[in-house]
């Protein structure tokens, strides 16, 4: 399929709202048929230094990184120095214990069950998200883990840690620093010369643009507070390096490690219960609206990027934003239907069922979700979404009588509609796996209702660390007991059962970690609490 005539008129008008001077903004590359059809920088790569974003500037490209650090470990397995479906525990025998029992290949796939310290647990163990401990931090920490989000292999969720351990495991069998083995095995020879893992923002790297947070009417700095940036998202590029790599990434023949290779980078994984995703090795193979697509996005401390191609019309993009209040991934789709709209599918809208919205709870596995209307990026058009222990994870289609939302870092999540309106039970499945949700009131208990059960010490034995439920204005808190200032968790009650919560510090810039938690009780007092995440299952606190 030949583009649109005007299609650098649709592309220019796309990204209009970034072409400014006095802001930070976006890099974007088009290529189609392996030629370069667009690529232009927007925006300031520094506000600090009055630079310009050009397709010169490298920027973080986050967890689009992933894919690099798979291929690194299928080099190793096709040289017969690794085996992927080996226990993580076979190369770093100091993993003696849960976090050393999941596969490579698990680890890749995000269905290990690990636990992810760059969520929840950061600010538990450090009292705040900003207090990062140098390198090595990540992997002392993997023993002191004594539970998993879920057995191995039953579900997914998307999982850092396992990456980071995965990194290791490149390092320690190779004999190299990760850095060392990407740029000599993979990035040299596809001449990257552009593109490299950064393991810490505190390093200065020519030609690199800052990442920026927005913060009222300015911008502050953005800094990811690790000095150990692996394989989990350590890596910079730029555009022309990307589009270069993206025209191997739709020729596996052509591409570093050959079709064999590639043929794994490629497969779907499937969960326990048989039901298959979309998340392969680092890399995400869907159907979109008709088209079949391979991505992966990123995202850093004040920026994001998107990797997306459309290989049976040879149409690949990059972009690469150095700023947290705009969408690479979304800005990547509007490219997509930009320049493919007449191929593709018009989208499964769902039926408008006013009665299912709100959120629900299933208390046999502690997951909640939010069935919500909310705005299109840049329109004002509302589409129906979930959201999944509180974080909207985007829009739902509707298919054979379910809502689904088939959600990349989560896997699947069904919902059968009800042929009764106003139900108070749902069903549904969650990677396979059946689930029942009860509703839950649209206004809950007051925080002094609740707080006369709920105020006290817990502990979670696993960490090693305590907390304290409390009371201030009127409001619920979990506060974390940092020394100075306050790091804590902010309580909204939903029943006299389920809270939702966001994280609240005045650290110098705040990570958004949002969560549910769940009272357990016994004899009709409060025992102990479970935490949840979009990346933690139920962490349990227990009472003092």
């Amino acid at each position: 399929m030949d583009l649109p005539a005007d299609y650098q008129q649709k592309l220019d008008a796309l990204f209009k709202p970034w072409n400014c001077g006095d802001a930070p903004g976006f890099i974007v590359g088009v290529a189609h048929r392996g030629r370069t059809v667009y690529r232009r920088g927007f925006g300031l790569a520094s506000i600090q230094q009055g630079q310009a974003n050009t397709p010169q500037t490298r920027m973080r490209i986050g967890s689009t990184t992933k894919h690099f650090t798979c291929l690194a470990a299928l080099l190793l397995a096709q040289e017969g120095r690794l085996d992927i479906d080996a226990p993580l525990r076979r190369y770093l025998p100091e993993l003696d214990g849960i976090s050393g029992e999941p596969t490579l290949r698990e680890c890749m796939l995000h269905t290990s069950g690990l636990r992810d310290p760059n969520d929840l647990l950061l600010p538990f163990l450090n009292k705040t998200w900003n207090h990062y401990p140098g390198p090595g931090h990540l992997l002392q920490l993997a023993h002191r883990f004594a539970s998993l989000n879920f057995p191995r292999g039953e579900r997914m969720i998307y999982c850092n840690q396992g990456y980071h351990l995965l990194s290791r495991v490149i390092e320690r069998v190779s004999g190299q620093a990760l850095a060392d083995f990407l740029r000599e095995r993979i990035l040299a020879p596809a001449g990257m010369h552009d593109t490299e893992l950064l393991s810490s923002d505190h390093r200065l790297l020519p030609r690199l643009a800052d990442l920026h947070l927005k913060d009222g009417e300015g911008w502050r700095r953005g800094l990811f507070p690790s000095e150990e940036l692996l394989g989990e998202g350590g890596m910079v590029s730029t555009v022309d390096d990307m589009l270069h790599w993206l025209a191997r990434l739709r020729s596996p023949g052509e591409a570093i490690g050959g079709s064999a290779v590639w043929g794994q980078m490629l497969r779907k994984h499937r969960c326990s219960s048989g039901a298959e995703g979309d998340y392969c090795l680092g890399l995400i193979r869907e159907d979109w609206r008709g088209l079949e697509i391979v991505h992966h996005a990123g995202g850093v401390i004040g920026g994001n990027s998107q990797m997306l191609t459309v290989p049976a019309h040879e149409l690949d993009v990059i972009l690469l934003c150095n700023r947290n209040d705009a969408s690479a991934p979304a800005l990547a789709n509007q490219i997509v239907e930009a320049l493919l709209g007449a191929a593709m599918e018009r989208a499964a809208t769902p039926t408008p069922r006013p009665d299912l919205l709100g959120r629900w709870y299933a208390p046999a596995s502690h997951r909640l979700i939010g069935l919500l209307e909310t705005p299109l990026p840049g329109s004002p058009e509302k589409v129906l979404a979930m959201s999944i222990q509180g974080q909207n994870m985007g829009a739902v289609v509707e298919h054979d009588g379910q809502w689904i939302l088939n959600c990349s870092p989560h896997g699947r999540v069904t919902v059968t509609l009800p042929s009764d309106d106003f139900p108070q039970v749902l069903l549904g499945s969650d990677n396979g796996h059946a689930e029942t949700w009860q509703r839950l009131p649209d206004a809950g208990p007051s925080a002094e209702e609740l707080a006369a059960g709920l105020l006290g010490r817990y502990r979670d034995a696993e960490l090693g660390v305590e907390v304290v439920a409390v009371l201030i204005d009127g409001h619920l808190h979990l506060d974390l007991l940092p020394l100075s200032g306050y790091s804590r968790l902010r309580l909204t009650p939903y029943s006299s059962e389920v809270c939702g919560f966001v994280y609240e510090s005045n650290a110098f810039a705040n990570y958004p970690v949002l969560g549910s938690l769940s009272i357990e009780r016994e004899d009709g007092r409060v025992t102990g609490l479970r935490l949840s995440t979009a990346r933690t299952r139920n962490l349990r606190l227990i009472r003092q």
